[in-house]
């Protein structure tokens, strides 16, 4: 009990050191600015990058009203026709990681990395390749599921795309 008083203790002062690092007057301001709310949040996919087997797909969180805060890990299913789930929702590569609270001015924007892992790199029989026409994006109760039109190859039979924490600006 006495290790994992310890540990905590170690913890809290790590993720403690960035919000004294800001200093007072920072560290109000930003607790005082409000959550994003769905209305004032449009969600964006960028061009696609590819690198080593897999396809990244920036998605965008714009702020199309006044200053708000967002954070965390956005939750992105493939679809087929009829918006149906194909597969398994995105695998979270940022486990174990603090989100930061980003406060997002008008204009601003907040975005992830999609990344759709080539259906090619896992065996056929465990893969279950099928065509997906969209996503549904959603972000905890900042962004409800939005669709998407979006045209992969994912798998079926096991999570072949990745999704991590939010990161300042347009480029995930």
């Amino acid at each position: 009990m006495q290790r994992v008083r310890s540990v905590l203790s170690i913890v809290v002062a790590a993720a403690a050191v960035p919000l004294v690092a800001l200093g007072p007057s920072s560290l109000s301001a930003a607790a005082a600015t409000p959550s994003c709310v769905a209305s004032q949040l449009s969600v964006t996919i960028g061009r696609a990058q590819g690198t080593a087997g897999t396809t990244y797909y920036p998605i965008a969180f714009t702020n199309r009203a006044g200053t708000c805060a967002i954070w965390g890990v956005p939750a992105i299913q493939p679809v087929g026709r009829g918006r149906r789930a194909l597969g398994p929702i995105a695998r979270n590569t940022s486990m174990g990681m603090m989100p930061l609270r980003h406060v997002i001015n008008y204009g601003q924007s907040v975005s992830v990395a999609f990344g759709v892992v080539d259906t090619g790199n896992y065996p056929s029989a465990s893969c279950g390749v099928r065509r997906a026409v969209g996503i549904n994006v959603s972000l905890a109760s900042f962004v409800p599921s939005t669709y998407r039109p979006l045209s992969i190859t994912v798998c079926t039979r096991r999570a072949s795309t990745t999704t991590r924490l939010l990161s300042p600006g347009a480029k995930g």
